[in-house]
């Protein structure tokens, strides 16, 4: 009974370690969701080899159970030091707010931080399965351990995504998790379980355990708090740091300016904002617009861009932002400027995700404008693609005109940067009849049905800006004049003509926009990842599905020759299934993010009925014969329902993206995908340890599989080949191994 409740708590103890590391490196690495891929693959590549590592005990080893208790007491005072290290990042790295991590380095970053956490939770994996081998010989131990632990999993998610995350701060969760981890090491201790205990181990873990309540329960944890987030923000005063369903928001201070950060972005400057980028985006769409009334802002709004619009003659103004955290801290330190924004009684805020205000809304509006910045994420690209596009098209009157603006140049413009924009522009332009560049510094869109040279024209414009008599601080009827010269409009032309025809079309689930503006930022501070990112965009599903056909036909012809595969092949196709186990991880979280545009939560909710699945899988099938032949027909069967699963499951989002009805349905469709993707990988586990053995080397094989799905998955095939293909190329992969178990592997 005490050794099932250790592994439960090594499996609740390891999720919350995993998700709450995982979220902290989300905000340091400003929100970008290829983090999540870096940061899980790290995870479990350093999993794989602690585990790896200590699965060379044999089980007859007099110190395994020793082994196990010190292990598991260095895992409980790691975790808060390695938080501590995840929230210090920036001030070690000397990164100023909006200065980003490109991709190589949030690699070696995360891989140094979870380090010490992720090795020897995988080592106590292995352990566990020497320790049940040691208490019942006999085969089953590793689909035992595997199973109780990932029970442990699923309740530490869901504890920790309803329970804990909503009301305390994340060094108050580590410290509880780490005092259960020193109680179980005491229990351990003192089991016969444990026969030839030193005192001074329990002594010693008895000190950390009374640290460890007094710090998760006592002041200990809030000054750790403001000691880490006063380091991840060096220079400034942190005025609030809070966590919400959508995300982080960081409240900043320096002199007399205050800057608004959502998952370490900067989105709102106060009271001194960007006047170029909120006057041109204001002004030049409603210029161009006969008489604008009614406005739709979507993000942004506050901090001047709603003051800018209100110098217009409209009646109402829609404005949608996310994060109702956001919104109160606006309103908690707000100026004058933002105080009378939100209080108009002409502005209606919309706490809500922007896509769902556009999709469902009835009203119809003259203008649209897009404040949410660059598409440097899948939040922020789902307001950039073909979707959203037509979305918004639905909800124009007639005449009316969506604005929306991406980074540009007036010098010379980096090879992805142009893409970015030339698959942008191609993409708008495939939905709207007219799309008008205003090129500069910054890009200004605006698509419309209507003529837009016309409305446009510098002496309309200049007229209507009398008209209004508006008073700007930086935009002029000159300045408009000089802004929409021919020779701005040539010079981007020549700028995105050679990449017009291959930048692809950019979609919900095909995030190209998304890949180009991360490799501009790599091209700046990691030149080779951009090279590799750049190579990366030439891999195609039949490219990658010839790749696979090679090496299958490579492995059968060694075989035909006599080469002895049988021992390899168990391992490699629990390799390939820990690869399609991530890679569906990834998608699905990916899909969920592209339909409702907040994962923050959601990322411990769906890891953890993902790990329910596979619990449910593992104990399903744990308990099955030793006949080899059948373990073998099930191994063979359960390969052919991946190949199946990897080729619906692009359809079902299809599906899901499309499908009207009620967020508890939806949710629930995802809930259930992470279940039966669980379900599917984890029930090949135990008849793979019938078959092999040694399952501490399986699981670190596995986990291998894992850390290659998340890292490639997560960077390379849903942002190149997008979600349909990648779960395609799964399908290869997986009927590939299939192929190759039927042939090499000989029945008894």
């Amino acid at each position: 009974m005490i050794f099932a409740a250790a592994l439960l708590a090594l499996g609740a103890s390891g999720l919350v370690a995993q998700i709450v590391l995982l979220r902290e490196l989300f905000v340091i690495f400003g929100g970008n969701e290829f983090s999540i891929g870096v940061v899980l693959g790290n995870w479990l590549l350093l999993e794989a080899l602690g585990c790896a590592l200590a699965g060379r005990l044999g089980p007859g080893s007099g110190n395994v159970f020793r082994a196990f208790v010190l292990i598991q007491v260095l895992f409980a005072a790691a975790l808060p030091a390695c938080l501590y290290a995840a929230r210090v990042l920036r001030d070690i790295a000397g990164l100023m707010p909006g200065e980003g991590f490109g991709i190589l380095a949030m690699f070696w970053s995360s891989l140094l931080v979870l380090a010490c956490v992720s090795m020897t939770h995988g080592a106590l994996f292995a352990l566990a399965c020497l320790m049940r081998e040691k208490l019942k010989s006999g085969a089953g131990a590793g689909g035992f351990v595997y199973g109780w632990e990932t029970l442990g999993t699923l309740a530490g998610g869901l504890v920790l995504s309803f329970l804990l995350l909503p009301y305390f701060h994340s060094f108050k969760i580590v410290l509880a998790v780490s005092a259960m981890n020193l109680s179980v090491c005491l229990f351990l201790l003192k089991e016969d379980l444990y026969r030839g205990s030193s005192v001074i181990v329990a002594a010693f873990t008895a000190v950390l355990l009374a640290g460890a309540c007094v710090g998760a329960f006592g002041p200990v944890a809030d000054i750790l708090q403001k000691l880490s987030v006063d380091r991840q923000w060096p220079g400034f005063n942190v005025v609030r740091y809070d966590n919400s369903v959508y995300g982080n928001v960081t409240v900043l201070r320096s002199a007399e300016q205050t800057v608004f950060m959502t998952d370490g972005v900067p989105a709102v400057t106060v009271p001194t904002p960007d006047i170029a980028f909120i006057e041109e985006l204001a002004h030049f769409p409603l210029l161009a617009h006969a008489g604008p009334e009614e406005v739709m802002v979507l993000g942004g709004g506050a901090g001047g861009l709603i003051h800018e619009i209100l110098k217009h003659p409209v009646r109402r103004i829609d404005y949608a932002e996310l994060d109702p955290l956001l919104l109160r801290e606006l309103r908690q330190e707000a100026t004058e400027l933002v105080a009378g924004e939100l209080s108009d009684a002409r502005v209606s805020v919309h706490p809500l995700d922007a896509r769902r205000l556009v999709k469902h809304t009835r009203h119809r509006y003259d203008v649209i404008l897009v404040g949410a910045g660059r598409p440097s994420s899948l939040q922020a690209n789902r307001l950039f693609t073909r979707e959203f596009f037509s979305l918004a098209r639905a909800r124009l009157k007639p005449g009316g005109i969506l604005a929306f603006g991406l980074a540009g140049s007036t010098a010379a413009m980096e090879e992805n940067l142009a893409r970015l924009n030339a698959c942008v522009l191609r993409t708008a332009a495939g939905v709207f009849v007219h799309v008008r560049p205003i090129p500069g510094d910054w890009n200004l869109f605006l698509a419309s049905d209507s003529g837009l040279t016309a409305a446009l024209a510098p002496e309309i414009l200049s007229r209507r800006f009398g008209q209004r008599r508006l008073h700007t601080g930086f935009i002029t009827p000159r300045h408009m004049t000089f802004r929409l010269e021919e020779q701005w409009t040539r010079m981007l032309q020549g700028y995105l003509s050679p990449f017009a025809a291959d930048s692809g079309v950019n979609s919900d689930f095909t995030p190209r926009a998304v890949l180009y503006d991360v490799a501009h930022d790599n091209a700046m501070f990691s030149p080779r990842v951009a090279r590799f990112l750049a190579w990366s965009r030439t891999a195609t599903l039949p490219g990658l599905a010839a790749a696979l056909l090679a090496v299958f036909l490579a492995l059968l012809l060694a075989h035909l020759k006599g080469r002895d595969l049988s021992r390899a092949m168990v391992p490699a196709s629990l390799c390939a299934t820990g690869f399609a186990g991530m890679v569906y991880n990834m998608s699905i979280v990916f899909a969920f993010q592209a339909i409702y545009g907040y994962v923050y939560l959601w990322i411990g909710v769906l890891v953890s009925v993902f790990m329910a699945g596979a619990a449910g899988g593992n104990l399903l099938l744990s308990g099955g014969s030793m006949n080899r032949d059948k373990d073998l027909r099930m191994f063979l069967m359960l390969e052919g329902l991946l190949v199946f699963f990897s080729m619906i499951l692009p359809l079902v989002f299809l599906r899901l993206a499309r499908f009207i009805a009620p967020d508890l349905l939806l949710k629930a469709a995802f809930v259930a995908l992470g279940l039966l993707a669980g379900t599917l990988t984890g029930a090949q586990f135990p008849v793979a340890c019938r078959l092999h053995g040694r399952a501490g080397a399986l699981y670190a094989w596995d986990l291998l599989g894992g850390w290659l799905g998340a890292v490639a998955g997560g960077v390379i095939l849903l942002p190149v080949l997008g979600l349909e293909a990648s779960c395609l190329c799964v399908a290869i992969l997986k009927l590939a191994s299939q192929g190759l178990c039927a042939a090499v592997m000989e029945p008894a």
